[in-house]
C-alpha cells in the first residue's frame, strides 16, 4: 500500500513539474454581501457595480422590485444595445407590464437610432397585440414641451402614420391638405385639396331642395343641430331659372323654411354655424396672440420668409437642429 502511495506522489510530481498540472492559487478579498463578486486581480477579489436582490438585478444602483433589470448611468447612456447584424439593438417584451422603461433627469430618457436605410426600420420600433405600442407622458407645463416630439432635419416627416390618428385635444398646424389617389389617373398621380381655414370654430352644413307649387320648402337639420351651434347664417343659390329665393323662418326646432317666388324652384342652400358644445366653449381659439418674450424675433417657419432655420423657433428649442443645419449650409 505505502508502494501505491509514494508512485501516486511521483506522478503527481512528475505532471506538475510537466506543467500539466498546476497548484491552486489562493484567492484573498473581501465582498458585500447581495453584490457580485469581481476580479480585481489574478488572485484577489472584490465588489463590482452589480447588485442583486432576490433575483433582481441592478448595475450602479440599487435592485428595485419594479425592475428585473435596473441601470444607472451618470454622463452616459444606462445601456446601449448594438446589433451588427440583422436583429434590433434592444429588445423589450411585457404581459402586463413595460418592456422597456427610461428615464433621465437632463436628457432622453430612452434614444435610438438606426443606420438603415430601410424605411419599414425604425430608431425605435415598439409593437403591441393587445394595447399600446408606445406610450409617452409628460406632466410638465412648458407649452414647448411635449410627450413626443418629432423632429425632421431634411424633407423627411417629422411624424408619419399608416393608419387612423385621433387627437382628444386641440390640433395646431401651419396648414394642411388630404391627399389621395387621383381619381383620373390613380396609377400615376396624387390629388391634393387643402383644408378650410375659419377664424371661429364653424360648422358647415349644406344641401339642395325644391319647393313645392306655393314655392315654400322646409330644411330639416340634423336632431343636434341647436344644441351644437349658434350664431347661424344663410347663403341660398337658385339653379335652372331666374327667381328669387329668401330664408322664410330661421331655424328653430332644427328646421327653416326656404320661400321662392315661382313654384318648384331648386335651390342649393348653405348654413354655417359657430360651435358652443362644452369643449368649445372651454377652448375657444385664440386668434391673435403675441409671441413670447423667448421667441419674438423668431420665425416659426422660417424658410417662407427666405430665412435660415436659425431664426426658427425650434431650432432656439433644438440645438441638433441648429447644428445641423449649419452643417447643410
Amino acid at each position: 500500500m505505502k508502494i501505491r502511495w509514494v508512485f501516486a506522489f511521483f506522478i503527481l510530481a512528475t505532471l506538475m513539474a510537466s506543467g500539466f498540472v498546476e497548484a491552486q492559487a489562493q484567492v484573498s478579498g473581501s465582498g458585500t454581501p447581495g453584490t457580485i463578486a469581481k476580479w480585481r486581480t489574478s488572485t484577489t477579489l472584490a465588489d463590482s457595480s452589480i447588485k442583486e436582490t432576490s433575483s433582481n438585478v441592478a448595475i450602479g444602483t440599487s435592485p428595485a422590485t419594479a425592475f428585473k433589470l435596473r441601470v444607472s448611468g451618470t454622463s452616459t447612456a444606462g445601456i446601449r444595445g448594438e446589433n451588427t447584424g440583422s436583429g434590433s439593438g434592444v429588445s423589450g417584451e411585457g404581459s402586463s407590464g413595460d418592456g422597456v422603461d427610461g428615464n433621465s433627469n437632463s436628457a432622453s430618457g430612452v434614444r435610438g437610432s438606426t443606420s438603415s436605410t430601410d424605411t419599414h426600420q425604425a430608431g425605435v420600433f415598439a409593437i403591441s397585440a393587445t394595447t399600446n405600442a408606445l406610450r409617452a407622458e409628460t406632466s410638465s407645463n412648458d407649452a414647448s414641451a411635449a410627450a413626443v416630439f418629432g423632429l425632421s432635419f431634411g424633407s423627411a416627416y417629422a411624424g408619419r402614420f399608416a393608419g387612423n390618428v385621433s387627437v382628444s385635444g386641440m390640433l395646431s398646424k401651419g396648414g394642411g391638405s388630404f391627399k389621395i389617389d387621383h381619381p383620373l389617373d390613380p396609377e400615376n398621380k396624387y390629388l391634393y385639396h387643402s383644408f378650410v381655414e375659419s377664424p371661429d370654430m364653424m360648422n358647415i352644413y349644406n344641401g339642395n331642395i325644391t319647393t313645392d307649387a306655393a314655392g315654400e320648402a322646409v330644411v330639416e337639420m340634423p336632431g343636434y343641430f341647436e344644441a351644437l351651434n349658434t350664431d347661424f347664417r344663410y347663403q341660398l343659390t337658385v339653379i335652372g331659372t331666374f327667381a328669387q329665393a329668401i330664408v322664410g323662418d330661421e331655424i328653430k326646432g332644427n328646421r327653416f323654411t326656404i320661400k321662392t317666388n315661382q313654384p318648384n324652384v331648386k335651390v342649393s342652400w348653405q348654413v354655417t354655424g359657430i360651435r358652443q358644445d362644452a369643449f368649445a366653449k372651454k377652448n375657444r381659439i385664440k386668434v391673435e396672440v403675441d409671441k413670447d418674450e423667448a421667441e419674438r424675433g423668431l420665425y416659426l417657419h422660417p424658410d417662407a420668409f427666405n430665412l435660415p432655420a436659425d431664426r426658427g423657433v425650434e431650432s432656439t428649442r433644438n440645438p441638433e437642429l441648429r447644428r445641423q443645419d449649419k452643417e447643410q449650409q
